[in-house]
Order: structure tokens, then C-alpha cells, then sequence
């Protein structure tokens, strides 16, 4: 394809971002795996009327402990009752399960990370997201080609978001 120009933006003061970074040492096309989701999260904008016991127990401790944070199943005393109950939240869009990433050739690693930062007056803070330990560090730093090759890649996944977000535009005007 033609060159891609990535358009310019300014990040203020005052503003909050969600920062959500995948990758693989493979090439790149990061999918869902067939591991069993252990991760979710609860849609606080949506509700339904359960019809499962154990599906109501896990809502109201999801509701009650992680109101809009990411947990796991291990969080719940009776984690079997919880398995059964995820399953109804997640059929009527309570819960968004967050599966486990593979690569399909099988042998690549995949890395995931996501945190939410503020732009403060006095510089920016992460505020969700595991802590990063001091010793991850690195010299390294890729080379143009390959930071131009990332932001290609981000930029061919902001359009097809893009794209996606104007069928649904349409489709809802409809």
C-alpha cells in the first residue's frame, strides 16, 4: 500500500487516557486464544434480569467488588458457582470477557498490557494497571524502520476502528 500519514495530536493537561499495548515476537497478528477467559469486566451501563442463582451471586459480588475494574475468576470463594454464573452475565452483555492472546503459528510469545493514565500539572500518572518493576528496564529502542512499521500497524487498526464505528453509526440510524 501507499504511505500513511498519522494525524497530529496534542495531548492536554487535564485529560485522561487508556493505553492498551499487544505485542509478539511473532508477526504480529495477535488473536484470541482457546484458552478458558479467566478475565472480565462488568458493562456498568448495561442490565438484565438474571434467571440463575449462581448467575445473580456473581453480578452482585462483580457489582460490589469490582464495580468497573478487570477481575478473575480466583476472586470469587466459590470459584466452580462463579464458572457457571459468568456464562449467563457474559450471554447478555453484563460482563466483557478479555481472552487470552496467541499468535497463529502457535510458537510466538504475545504480550498484553493496558493502564489508564491522567495528564497532571505535574506530569502524568498511571493510575490503573499492574506496577512495571524497576528492573524491566532497557537501553533498547527499535529502529525507524520498525517505529515506522508500529505506527503503520496502529494506524491501519485506527482506520478499520474507524470504519466499524460509522457501519454502526449507520446501521443504528437505520
Amino acid at each position: 500500500g501507499g504511505e500513511e500519514k498519522v494525524p497530529e495530536c496534542e495531548f492536554e493537561q487535564g485529560e485522561v487516557y487508556a493505553v492498551d499495548v499487544a505485542m509478539s515476537t511473532g508477526d504480529g497478528k495477535v488473536r484470541p486464544g482457546t484458552l478458558r477467559t479467566t478475565v472480565f469486566k462488568r458493562n456498568v451501563e448495561t442490565n438484565y434480569r438474571l434467571k440463575m442463582k449462581a448467575s445473580r451471586y456473581v453480578l452482585s459480588e462483580v457489582d460490589r467488588k469490582f464495580p468497573t475494574l478487570p477481575f478473575t475468576l480466583r476472586h470469587f470463594e466459590d470459584e466452580r458457582s462463579a464458572k457457571m454464573g459468568i456464562t449467563e452475565c457474559v450471554a447478555h452483555g453484563l460482563l466483557t470477557p478479555y481472552p487470552s492472546l496467541h499468535e497463529r503459528d502457535g510458537g510466538a510469545n504475545v504480550a498484553h498490557f493496558k493502564c489508564t493514565v491522567l495528564l497532571l500539572p505535574s506530569g502524568t500518572s498511571k493510575v490503573t494497571g499492574l506496577k512495571i518493576p524497576e528492573y524491566f528496564t532497557t537501553d533498547k529502542s527499535p529502529d525507524d524502520e520498525t517505529a515506522q512499521a508500529l505506527k503503520d500497524i496502529a494506524e491501519r487498526e485506527a482506520k478499520k476502528a474507524k470504519k466499524k464505528n460509522k457501519k454502526k453509526k449507520k446501521k443504528a440510524n437505520k
